[in-house]
Parts: C-alpha cells; sequence; structure tokens
C-alpha cells in the first residue's frame, strides 16, 4: 500500500477584532461599563464574536487597523510513500499568482472567546469556541474544525469535563514580547496609544466647529460623546495601566484541526489526520478592540494507493 499526501502549508498575518467585555464586566455585558471596553455611542452591543474578516458585526473606529486575516507564504507540496520511504513529489512555494496567495483566512461560526461562565478562565480568555478555520483562496476553499474531544463532537462546551478542555486553554501567554510590538508596527505602547489620542483630539475639534453650526445635529453629538470616551480612555496611559500594557501581551493557542470531516471546495471528505496549527493573537488594542494574528495550519490530503 502506497500513501500519496498532498500539502498545503500556510502562513497568514493580519488585524482581527474581538468586541468583548473586560474584568470586572461579566462575560456577557452588552455594554462595558467597569471593564476598559465599550460599546461606544452609535454602537451596537457588544457581540463577543472573533472577526478574521470585514463582516457585519465588525465596528472599525477610526484611525483604526482594518480587519482582515490573509495567507502570506507558504508551500504546497505532495510526497509520496509511506514509513522510511516517503519522497517529495513536487514543491510549489505560495507566492503571488498561486490559488492560495492572499487567501483569506476566516474564523467561521461565530467563535468567541469561551470561559464557560468564567469557569474555566477569567473572562476575555478561555477557549476559542468553535474554532473552525476556513480558507478561501482563488477557486479553492477549504475548511475544518477542531474539538476537544473528537470522540464527543460537541458545539457546547458545557457538554465537556473540566479535564478535557484544560490543555487547551489559553494560559501561554508572553508578556512584553518584541515579536508583537515589531509584527504590529506599535513599536512604543505609550506613544502608540498617544498618537492615536492626538488624532482623535483634531477629529474632535472638526466636530466642536460642526456643533456650534447646527447645536441640534444628533448625529454629531452622538460623534462628539464617542470620541470624548476614546480620548479620556487613551489618556490612561501609564505603561503598568493594563490598557497600555497589554498591547505586548501575546497568547498562544495550537489547536489541531480534528474533526472527522473537513470541506474541500464546498464538498464533504474524511481526513485521515488531524491538521497542526500554531497561532498567536496579541498587540490588544483596547480601543479599536483588535488584535494582531500570526499563525500557520498545515491542510494533509492522503490517499492510499494499492
Amino acid at each position: 500500500m502506497k500513501i500519496t499526501t498532498k500539502n498545503y502549508l500556510l502562513e497568514f498575518k493580519g488585524w482581527a477584532q474581538g468586541r468583548i467585555p473586560t474584568d470586572p464586566d461579566p462575560s456577557n455585558d452588552p455594554r462595558g461599563v467597569s471593564g476598559y471596553t465599550f460599546a461606544l455611542p452609535g454602537e451596537p452591543d457588544l457581540d463577543r464574536i472573533i472577526y478574521f474578516q470585514q463582516k457585519d458585526g465588525v465596528i472599525r473606529r477610526s484611525h483604526c487597523p482594518a480587519v482582515g486575516v490573509f495567507v502570506t507564504s507558504g508551500y504546497e507540496f505532495v510526497t509520496e510513500g509511506k514509513g522510511g520511504e516517503v519522497e517529495f513529489v513536487s514543491k510549489i512555494p505560495i507566492v503571488e499568482g498561486h490559488p492560495l496567495y492572499n487567501a483569506k483566512i476566516d474564523l467561521l461560526g461565530n467563535a468567541t472567546f469561551d470561559s464557560r461562565n468564567s469557569t474555566l478562565i477569567y473572562n476575555g480568555f478561555g477557549i476559542v469556541n468553535p474554532f473552525m478555520i476556513g480558507i478561501e483562496g482563488n477557486d479553492l476553499t477549504i475548511s475544518r474544525r477542531f474539538y476537544a474531544d473528537t470522540s464527543n463532537e460537541q458545539d457546547s462546551l458545557e457538554n465537556y469535563d473540566i479535564s478535557t478542555l484544560t490543555p487547551f486553554m489559553m494560559t501561554t501567554v508572553v508578556v512584553n514580547s518584541l515579536e508583537i510590538i515589531l509584527g504590529s508596527d506599535v513599536l512604543d505602547r505609550t506613544a502608540f496609544r498617544n498618537e492615536r489620542r492626538e488624532l482623535l483630539q483634531k477629529d474632535l475639534a472638526v466636530l466642536r466647529e460642526q456643533e456650534q453650526k447646527n447645536p441640534n445635529d444628533t448625529s454629531v453629538l452622538i460623534q462628539i460623546a464617542a470620541l470624548e470616551k476614546r480620548i479620556a480612555e487613551l489618556k490612561l496611559n501609564d505603561p503598568a495601566n493594563r490598557r497600555t500594557n497589554q498591547i505586548g501581551t501575546q497568547v498562544m493557542i495550537n489547536y489541531p484541526l480534528n474533526a472527522k470531516t473537513a470541506s474541500l471546495n464546498n464538498e464533504p471528505i474524511a481526513p485521515l489526520v488531524p491538521w497542526p496549527t500554531m497561532i498567536w493573537l496579541g498587540g490588544w488594542d483596547a480601543d479599536a478592540m483588535g488584535f494582531c494574528v500570526n499563525g500557520y495550519v498545515q491542510v494533509i490530503l492522503q490517499e492510499e494507493i494499492g
């Protein structure tokens, strides 16, 4: 029996959003009261969903990065054989012109940081659930999901024992990560927040002029209230303050895509092995309610040939 294996080994990067309440607010607080993230005047409630792509639900605030995570590099390669007799059939770098170059990487199914009502870990972290990666390239789409227990594929974490979930808790944290500081172009966290605040203060001055001309313009008043709140939060900028300090925090998540079925070009397939991932989330920007994403996934498609 001979095995032919087609692989897509992908690196992806970008900016994601998660409009989540923060301690000491409960994880389901709709607006944010006592923490340091808030739904501003004129914005919808916090939905806790992690967005890797621009879509309904993403709220982009002024002077904040656009949401989008994309394939930046990698390899498509084919091997043949088994055991110690595996050989390359082909190796193709994923560069401009390849169907998966600049492909969209998405989290499907309205993923959230699920802490099982904060019994797993403090609000805002926990397990990313559901964790289902979708890859959308040029005439090539792939998706597969992670389950904490493949013998008991359940949507709700309430159906799992804590001991089953423990290995997948988001507890591997790097503080003051230089990779984050450089990868997010923040460079200096305090200066980064002050730079944002100065831009917002200029915007506020323009809105104040509009208010003087038409003091009954409700839309302008709402925008002013939102900017004033953002500016007040950005002024809380001591390096030890968690609003500033957490910009340098990096969290690793390594969930194997192990669901019994996957999708290839919208057709179901049954992969023979899990697909490994290695992903970090970091550079948390409390004003934008977003963070950087950098990760890898290996799609492994095996076929046994007699």
